[in-house]
């Protein structure tokens, strides 16, 4: 046996083993997603326009179907088929919702960056990079050709008829258009720009300048913008401006920001789920652009956002609370990541901020963990793996106990046969302090949302 390791180990849970298992678990559930599930249109890895691929190991990413779009819903849990564990494609539920495939594809292009890093380290590694810039690349034509409306804009669309079809088919969902939507886009198509060579990065780049212009040409009708859309187009044009630092971006996202700024919502939190939900998301896209900028205001606004959020966190039961009449409580997968990331962020960015490590730990204990929202974990790198060692060096010595991987408590996808992926909400019963098992779903946006903050937020800055 090459290794076998201390007799005894004690580990203790902490803020960076709780970073590193969510970033684990999002990237290794969006490729399996992405790669595997066949949840949406796919192609073949030979239709991608791979580059610098002579020591790319077909086998290692052998039985690939590669989304083009994902659908909207579908059933987590798996079943075998011919000695595989696969999705049920009966279960699909086949509505395109196009901001579940922007942020798909904004995942995959931060991953992209990141596994770039593993260059002249490990091979498998560093080829994901080109799979998924090219897998990129490819979404993002096939949401131009097929996503669009006679206007030009983005829109949900629904998949008529079947993959074999000479012709694929879409028929408008929704003929209204979202401003938020068309910003992540804009992100996605100007980092891919960056990712390319040659006429189609120009084109690219090109394109999603013009949405931008049209960002500028309709300015005034964003200001009667409801306050969930909003803050969702400034998540998005901060992302577009923390790769382009376009100029004309900046002043617009300052513009809509101090508007934002002055929302009454930030003094009277209610507390439902869209009131966190939405509040998290004002202090992330405050942090967002204050790091962007460097403007202190809007760090300071930040800050007093995220003492009304911390104050919601109960520390007998472990966990944040809201109110509400009923005898249960029902927490949103995403309101529950989204306030977890706040509280990290704010750790981080004040460091002396002891109070939201401990809600760190117990939120992730108790509302991730122990709650169940969690479906399964992907297991953690096997020990030829570069990923499982410090300084990715595979030397003895440095090899990370699986704690730094995922939780041993949440099965895997084979042990389970459910997929590695967040159930919509999950139930706490105020009298007997449990959470009730959460019921089987699998929501395309509500992943790929909290996916992207993952990725956003917690991605290692350097390897």
């Amino acid at each position: 046996m090459k290794y076998i390791g201390p007799f005894l180990r004690i580990n203790k849970l902490n803020k960076e083993n709780i970073n590193h298992q969510l970033f684990y678990l999002a990237k290794e559930s969006l490729n399996q997603i992405v790669l595997y599930s066949k949840c949406g249109v796919y192609s073949s890895p030979k239709e991608l326009k791979m580059r610098n691929t002579s020591n790319f190991d077909i086998n290692t990413f052998k039985d690939l179907s590669p989304l083009l779009c994902i659908y909207r819903k579908a059933s987590p849990k798996l079943i075998n088929l011919d000695n595989k564990l696969t999705w049920n494609e009966d279960k699909f539920k086949k509505e395109i919702n196009i901001d579940s495939n922007s942020l798909m594809t904004l995942c995959l292009l931060d991953l992209s960056d990141y596994y770039k890093n593993f260059k002249d380290i490990d091979t498998n590694n560093y080829n994901l990079s080109e799979l998924y810039r090219s897998l990129s690349n490819k979404q993002l034509e096939f949401y131009a050709s097929y996503f669009r409306n006679q206007e030009g804009v983005f829109i949900d669309k629904k998949f008529q008829g079947n993959l074999y079809d000479e012709e694929l088919k879409f028929e408008e969902k929704d003929k209204k258009f979202s401003f938020a939507s068309q910003a992540l886009l804009m992100a996605a198509f100007y980092k891919c720009s960056d990712l390319m060579e040659g006429e189609e990065k120009e084109s690219y780049k090109n394109f999603s300048l013009d949405i931008l212009n049209m960002f500028l040409e309709y300015r005034e009708e964003l200001y009667d913008l409801p306050a969930d859309e909003l803050v969702k187009l400034c998540i998005g044009l901060n992302t577009f401006y923390k790769y382009s630092k376009n100029e004309e971006c900046k002043l617009l996202l300052l513009d809509l920001s101090e508007f934002l700024f002055e929302d009454s919502i930030d003094t009277k939190l209610s507390f439902t789920t869209k009131d966190i939900e939405l509040n998290c998301l004002k202090y992330i896209n405050y942090i967002l652009f204050y790091k962007n900028t460097g403007i202190i205001k809007f760090k300071d606004k930040a800050d007093k956002l995220v003492s009304k959020l911390l104050d919601l966190y109960d520390p007998e039961k472990g966990i944040f609370t809201k109110y509400t009449e009923g005898k249960d409580i029902t927490f949103s997968c995403t309101e529950i990541i989204l306030y977890l990331l706040v509280c990290i962020i704010n750790s981080d960015i004040n460091e002396q901020e002891n109070k939201s490590n401990e809600i760190i730990i117990d939120i992730f204990k108790r509302q991730i963990i122990d709650s169940g929202i969690i479906l399964s974990w992907p297991d953690a790198p096997d020990l030829t793996n570069v990923e499982r060692y410090r300084n990715y060096s595979l030397k003895p010595d440095d090899l990370m106990e699986e704690q730094h991987f995922r939780m041993p408590s949440i099965p895997t996808p084979e042990s389970y046969e459910l997929a590695p992926v967040f159930a919509k909400h999950v139930t706490y019963n105020k009298k007997k302090e449990i959470f009730k098992d959460p019921r089987l779903s699998f929501d395309s946006y509500k992943n790929m949302l909290i996916f992207f903050f993952i990725i956003q937020v917690l991605t290692p800055n350097k390897l």
